[in-house]
């Protein structure tokens, strides 16, 4: 059930991202505030560098939190972005990937999204680089890796 309230709070959030900045920046928090987690973390896709022995490797990004991806949005959104949803598939226990075209003025461009969900809420997203098809089952395999993780913090009568 988290699932469908989580799309239903995404898809009003994204519908922000109309380009006309007609909400007022407590309105846009309190849209933030019902699609991300406070404990959300932001994990962009690894970078391509070029070795010294001529090799391609993949060099690790820092994570991203809530407070700076809440300053990067509010900015897109002061600036007239807008945002379409490509898709949003449910791929396992409280994980969906998502798609969006991002548009800002003459600037367009896709990102595509792993989203682990606690409450309702997405409390960690993981940047997929369409490049390699099997990032998105490394990241669904990292899902149940955190859920499993999750349900073992609350303790059951079974």
């Amino acid at each position: 059930m988290s699932s469908y309230q989580f799309e239903l709070a995404f898809r009003q959030y994204i519908a922000a991202f109309d380009g006309t900045n007609d909400l007022s920046p407590a309105e846009f928090k309190s849209l933030f505030d019902n699609v991300h987690h406070k404990d959300f973390n932001y994990l962009p896709k690894d970078e391509k560098v070029i070795g010294g022995d001529g090799m391609m490797h993949l060099k690790a990004v820092t994570p991203v939190t809530r407070e700076e991806i809440y300053q990067l949005h509010s900015k897109h959104y002061a600036s007239g972005q807008k945002v379409t949803l490509i898709h949003f598939r449910k791929i396992g226990l409280d994980c969906v990937d998502i798609k969006v075209r991002l548009v800002n003025g003459k600037e367009e461009t896709t990102v595509r999204v792993v989203n682990t969900l606690s409450n309702s809420q997405v409390v960690l997203s993981r940047e997929i680089d369409e490049s390699f098809p099997l990032k998105v089952l490394g990241a669904k395999c990292a899902n149940v890796v955190y859920k499993w993780k999750e349900v073992g913090t609350y303790q059951t009568n079974m």
